[in-house]
């Protein structure tokens, strides 16, 4: 039996090989669409490895973008997330950044590969309730977070 840190250590690192692990034979996702330069929007954002949102042992990853910063949840319905912060590189559509619950000891790194995931259009209620959860984590750890996240964009936060 797994301890819940090392099921979901397991979870990261299926999502952060892009969710290969699984075997998931999916469509690439629309890629996330690059921002005009020197406008800053807020954008949230919801990924999964099924093409149906909150299905049962299946990973999903949600975040909200501000410029190319970006704090969010990797999770599985009706388990626990983890949330993280980094940035996206919108040409080859990965995120890549440090998982928030690990600040105190060493920084757990993430990297992410959204594009064989199915990306959706709408967040559910859940989904809001996570990113709020890990912007609040955000702020409380901001000191504590490497200097390219320092400070966190004010939109962000709200």
């Amino acid at each position: 039996m797994q301890l819940p840190h090392q099921k979901f250590a397991n979870i990261l690192f299926a999502l952060g090989v892009g969710l290969s692990a699984f075997g998931i034979q999916s469509t690439p996702s629309q890629a996330v669409q690059p921002r005009q330069a020197g406008v800053e929007q807020q954008a949230s954002y919801l990924y999964g490895q099924s093409q149906q949102p909150n299905q049962i042992q299946q990973g999903y990853v949600v975040f909200e973008q501000f410029g190319n910063t970006v704090v969010g949840a990797s999770y599985y319905p009706r388990s626990e997330f983890q949330c993280f912060i980094g940035n996206l590189n919108q040409q080859s559509e990965v995120v890549t950044g440090v998982m928030l619950a690990s600040m105190q000891m060493e920084q757990a790194p993430i990297n992410i590969d959204l594009s064989p995931l199915h990306q959706f259009e709408q967040l559910s209620q859940n989904d809001q309730r996570m990113l709020t959860a890990c912007k609040q984590v955000a702020v409380n750890r901001q000191e504590q977070l490497p200097a390219q996240w320092q400070p966190i964009p004010a939109a962000l936060l709200q």
